[in-house]
């Protein structure tokens, strides 16, 4: 689940929806167009549902036509040509010419209206815009078959009892990341709610939550090496998305080729990134968050020396003072990996 619920999903449906031409040529006003292959592009919509991580601003243009058009104060067509035109004008000179969409979508709660906005490169839209109507949506269609990626741009939206929802949902193939590009945001009139490195701590706890969960899968049952092991999968990756976070939890658990485990992680994390509201995200790890932890050195009097991760869990780690300055350290592991005697020499290095 990313924006849309559960229960929308299980009864989204086009209600109506319009066309126009955006290139560098002048815009020209289009109709609303009778619904056609709906399932198909149910299906292109639902490719590009994403959790919220913007929000409308308060004088939103675009909110506000949304607003009229679900309260009836302006007709679906007469709302969705001006947005277009909006569009149209912000769509500067380096962009690809192609179509852009609105849709309303319903579901079965009869108070609220879903729109999804997207640009669809297609150069051939503009060859061919003077074909009939229902020819230029077959070609689009077949082209949409050929090349998924030419969905660029796209958002999601809310309207509840005739008010727009703040959070949005939006993508853009050009823009790195879950960043979009400038235009797009100044027609949508939206601002960034939740920072890379909000995200990338909300992963880091997914992580530390999905392999304490799966300990008995893991080598060792060490959570802790695997926790480490799978930072440092995710440091090294340029994005982060919920099919990444699967393949450095399955190789921290070095469950390659294991169906079962790896079918229960899948499981697992499909929960925890509907939760954690990740679901069709990709965003550039904050690597300062996921930098390995500085170690904790403690020395006794007594000649004990301890070595630990700075941020080890009161569950493996735990100090406890008493009022006369000594103090128990109780260590709980799984499985001790090492237990021999070090050198003379070699004592004070560690």
């Amino acid at each position: 689940m990313g924006y849309f619920t559960d229960e929308e999903l299980q009864s989204l449906r086009i209600e109506t929806m319009i066309l126009h031409v955006v290139s560098d040529e002048d815009f020209e006003v289009q109709q609303v167009r009778p619904v056609e292959y709906a399932d198909f592009f149910l299906d292109r919509i639902k490719d590009t549902d994403a959790a919220a991580v913007f929000e409308f601003n308060e004088d939103s243009t675009t909110k506000r036509h949304l607003e009229e058009i679900a309260t009836g104060a302006e007709s679906f067509e007469t709302g969705a040509q001006e947005l277009s035109r909006l569009f149209s004008l912000l769509h500067d000179g380096t962009s690809r010419a192609g179509a852009f969409f609105v849709f309303e979508l319903r579901c079965d709660d009869e108070h609220t209206r879903l729109y999804s906005l997207i640009k669809y490169d297609y150069q051939q839209v503009i060859e061919q815009s003077g074909a009939g109507g229902a020819n230029l949506l077959r070609m689009i269609m077949q082209a949409f078959v050929a090349e998924k990626r030419a969905i660029q741009k796209s958002a999601i939206a809310r309207v509840t009892g005739g008010v727009a929802g703040a959070a949005v949902s939006a993508k853009d193939r050009m823009a790195p990341g879950i960043e979009i590009a400038d235009y797009f945001a100044r027609f949508l009139q939206i601002k960034r709610t939740r920072s890379d490195e909000e995200l990338t701590r909300t992963v880091r706890n997914l992580l530390r939550a999905t392999l304490d969960e799966i300990r008995q899968h893991l080598p060792d049952r060490d959570v802790a090496r695997a926790f480490r092991r799978a930072q440092d999968g995710l440091r090294d990756r340029e994005f982060i998305s919920g099919e990444v976070i699967g393949e450095v939890v399955v190789a921290a658990a070095e469950a390659q080729g294991n169906e079962v485990v790896m079918a229960d992680i899948q499981r697992r994390l499909r929960r925890k990134l509907s939760s954690a509201k990740l679901d069709g995200l990709s965003f550039p790890p904050d690597r300062t968050v996921l930098r390995r932890p500085p170690l904790r050195r403690v020395a006794t009097t007594e000649g004990v020396v301890v070595l630990y991760p700075d941020d080890a869990d009161r569950a493996i780690v735990q100090r406890d003072r008493s009022a006369d300055g000594s103090e128990t350290i109780t260590i709980r592991t799984a499985h001790v990996t090492e237990d021999r005697l070090v050198r003379e020499g070699s004592r004070a290095s560690h």
